[in-house]
Formats: structure tokens, C-alpha cells, sequence
């Protein structure tokens, strides 16, 4: 991702994703939208794509979650990004973006970002104690790993393999 026009791009998929994935994962988990907009990554993003000069796109089509145990499966995902990237940022870091500059949305919460990841998790254990929610909750988790995939793959040079 040194290379600008691609990096824009692939902060423009996120952005879309991110723009359906939210009011979705909002709209299954009603009791925690406070905690779930907390979390939200999506002002870093704004802010790099204006950095970029690049503007906000549509947002993706996304079909919504079968379960709040799957929805839960789905911020399992995304909250577990937020982790990953904390060692894209300093790849980023390398091409000389920073989180006041173009990199944002990877550096996120920074040093509080294993904190968040720790609170996370307690969440889902205390969300999905049975077997069947377990199911549903990596039924979510495929449905988002592909999802994001399938945008990435729009972009050349970001196939990836599908969960």
C-alpha cells in the first residue's frame, strides 16, 4: 500500500463497507449502539480520504445479519482489524503516513487499542455462552471476511482468499 493511488483505494473500500456494515451491525445490536459508535472507526477514515484528497464513496451493498449472535460474530471481525492494524501502521509508517496524516484508520485508538480488544472480547463471552450462538457468531464472521474480500477484490493486486 506505498503506493498512493492504491492505498486511496483501498481506504475507499473500507469506507464503503464500513459506511453499510455500521447501520447494519447498529440495527441488529440496538442495546449497544452507544458501545458500537464508541468503536467506530470511520471518522479516521474521512479524515484520511480528505488528507488524500480523495471524497467519501457510496456505501456497499451489505444483506444485513441472520442473528444478534451473528452481528456479534461481524464485531468480532472488525474490532479484530483494529488490532492488525496497528502493524499496518507502522508499515505505513515507513512510506511516511502517519495517523495525522493519511493514516488514521489503521492507527485508530493507538496504545488504547489492546485495551479495547480485551473489553471486546469479555463482550462476546458474555454475548455468546451457548453452542448455537457460537454457530451463528462464525456465521457472521464468514459473512464479513468474505464481504470485505469480495470489495477487495475490486481493487488489483488485493485478492484474497475467501473464509
Amino acid at each position: 500500500m506505498r503506493d498512493g493511488a492504491h492505498y486511496a483505494r483501498v481506504l475507499q473500500v473500507f469506507a464503503a463497507f464500513l459506511a453499510a456494515w455500521e447501520p447494519s451491525v447498529q440495527a441488529a445490536l440496538p442495546n449497544w449502539q452507544g458501545w458500537l459508535a464508541a468503536r467506530s472507526r470511520r471518522a479516521f477514515l474521512q479524515q484520511d480520504l480528505r488528507h488524500l484528497g480523495q471524497s467519501a464513496p457510496s456505501p456497499a451493498a451489505w444483506p444485513g445479519f441472520a442473528s444478534p449472535a451473528a452481528a456479534w460474530g461481524s464485531v468480532y471481525v472488525i474490532e479484530g482489524s483494529a488490532l492488525g492494524g496497528q502493524f499496518i501502521c507502522r508499515s505505513l509508517a515507513q512510506a511516511g503516513l502517519h495517523a495525522h496524516n493519511g493514516a488514521a484508520y489503521f492507527h485508530g485508538w493507538g496504545e488504547a487499542t489492546a485495551g479495547l480488544w480485551r473489553e471486546t472480547r469479555a463482550m462476546l463471552s458474555a454475548q455468546l455462552g451457548s453452542p448455537a450462538s457460537l454457530d451463528q457468531a462464525c456465521d457472521g464472521a464468514r459473512l464479513t471476511f468474505d464481504g470485505l474480500s469480495s470489495l477487495l477484490e475490486s481493487i488489483p493486486h488485493e485478492r484474497t482468499a475467501l473464509a
